[in-house]
């Protein structure tokens, strides 16, 4: 336990000492440390990219063509798993009024897996959340209508969803699918494997808070992933944490939030009132194999807060979480190493 205040989403960047360059909506840039051995496996090639309105980076050694192959994967996923994108697999199966939608391969697989989580957290973890949260507008400090919100809960519930291999049905038509709570963790292990495929056994991925430390560092040591305060500014560490062939992914309130009359609301709403949920937690971390574990797990240990939250996800498996309390103090489960600056 460190008494000390506390940490929420990943700055790996800031351990890096990378610079990301600005840039527009699906433009990425590839750097080599140098450009005449680029691909060379003790010089690390690093990309930046904006997608899922997050900036993605990678650094990697002796990743070769892949690196420049990424971006193109995570233009794909974007086209397939966005809510607001016409012509995506989640926008069709909002927009069919009930009707049957053959979705892509990968699509079927992500929605599989948050079923799966929704049916253990008994819906505290809810796909079908989107009929909700497309009513709050974080960038604007838009608050739902009580009675919008009201009504948009009648139609939160994952068991309205059917899924037979690559068919989605929606069995209440005013029901909505928001995957946000487990796409970035699904892309991660993806873009992992298929650097790990194409042979690079080295890399630092980071998809906005969702972090994968592929293999150690070149020298044999373990990536350092530097964990940031949520009540402070963003790049604030205040611990870190030695990994290797793991994902470390943050939910806290700090990600996207404003602050209205004193009271500040953020994005990870209770599907039970449609509210940013108040369980006494700032974040919630997993450290696990998957980072679509450690995605949606986040997210679960969030709301269920940490007096309850521990014991679940230890049940899941190999996976350890941090919790930074409201109150700044800072807890961990057994078999993790925090390092506090």
């Amino acid at each position: 336990m460190l008494t000390r205040r506390s940490f929420v989403s990943l700055s790996a960047l800031a351990l890096l000492g990378a610079a990301v360059p600005a840039c527009l909506h699906g433009c990425g840039t590839i750097a080599s440390a140098d450009a005449s051995e680029a691909g060379d496996a003790d010089k690390p090639e690093k990309l930046s990219a904006f997608a899922f309105d997050t900036v993605v980076t990678i650094e990697a050694y002796g990743a070769g063509e892949a690196l420049s192959q990424v971006e193109e994967r995570l233009q794909y996923f974007e086209r397939i798993f966005s809510r607001t994108l016409e012509g995506s697999d989640v926008y069709a199966i909002n927009h069919a009024d009930g009707m049957p939608v053959e979705v892509h391969g990968e699509t079927a697989e992500l929605l599989a897996a948050a079923l799966r989580y929704s049916e253990l957290s008994d819906g505290l973890f809810d796909p079908t959340i989107g009929s909700a949260s497309e009513l709050w507008d974080f960038k604007n400090g838009v608050i739902p209508d009580d009675a919008a919100l009201n009504d948009a809960l009648e139609h939160v519930d994952f068991r309205t969803v059917g899924l037979d291999e690559r068919t989605v049905t929606l069995t209440d038509p005013l029901a909505k699918l928001d995957l946000g709570g487990i796409a970035k963790g699904y892309i991660a292990d993806d873009i992992v494997g298929f650097l790990r495929d194409n042979g690079c056994r080295s890399a630092l991925v980071n998809l906005g808070g969702n972090t994968y430390a592929l293999g150690t560092k070149p020298d044999g040591s373990a990536w350092r992933v530097g964990l940031q305060d949520p009540n402070q500014a963003r790049g604030t560490l205040f611990a870190t944490t030695s990994v290797a062939d793991r994902s470390v992914v943050a939910s806290g309130i700090n990600e996207r939030s404003f602050l209205r009359d004193g009271v500040l609301y953020h994005h990870l709403l209770d599907p039970r009132t449609g509210m940013p949920a108040r369980t006494g937690t700032a974040s919630a971390t997993i450290v696990s194999e998957r980072s679509l574990d450690g995605d949606a797990l986040s997210t679960i240990a969030f709301l269920m807060g940490p007096d309850d939250g521990p014991g679940f996800v230890q049940q899941q498996g190999d996976m350890q979480v941090v919790y930074v309390r409201t109150d700044g103090t800072v807890t961990s489960t057994d078999g993790l190493e925090l390092e506090a600056l």
